[in-house]
């Protein structure tokens, strides 16, 4: 499966507001190289579906709306999809519809189990064994 670019530039997004706490879109988008206004846009999903609450101003930014722990992979993905994780038409036949039932019901259940905190955890695990691997 591949991510769409909304899709992962809005779980970058989360996961740079995770691990700083708090974050404005222009710092946002120029660290994680997002174009900034595809980003603002993601960031009102992300504010809609309940994920980010933002602060206006000078000193403003975004934070997350709950913790890390409480923000299911599966659910950030469904916010930022432009369709469901189904796939595209509409089969006519029974046994297509029961195959990709099947399917998306498991990548579901699989991703279901995947928080925000997970992502992180794993990230940070994979920058310190990277960084431990260099050698001067």
């Amino acid at each position: 499966m591949q991510l769409s670019t909304k899709a992962r530039y809005g779980l970058r997004a989360l996961c740079h507001v995770a691990h700083r706490g708090y974050a404005s879109a222009h710092v946002i988008a120029e660290q994680q190289s997002i174009p900034s206004r595809y980003l603002e846009e993601i960031i009102g999903e992300l504010r809609k579906a309940g994920f980010v609450i933002g602060k206006r101003g000078p000193r403003g930014g975004y934070k997350l709306a709950k913790p890390a722990t409480d923000i299911s992979l599966a659910d950030v993905l469904k916010a930022l999809s432009s369709q469901s994780q189904s796939f595209a038409g509409d089969p006519r036949d029974e046994i297509t519809r029961l195959v990709e039932k099947s399917v998306v019901d498991r990548f579901d259940r699989a991703v279901g189990r995947l928080s925000l905190a997970d992502l992180l955890g794993e990230a940070r695990a994979t920058h310190r064994r990277a960084a431990a691997d260099y050698v001067i």
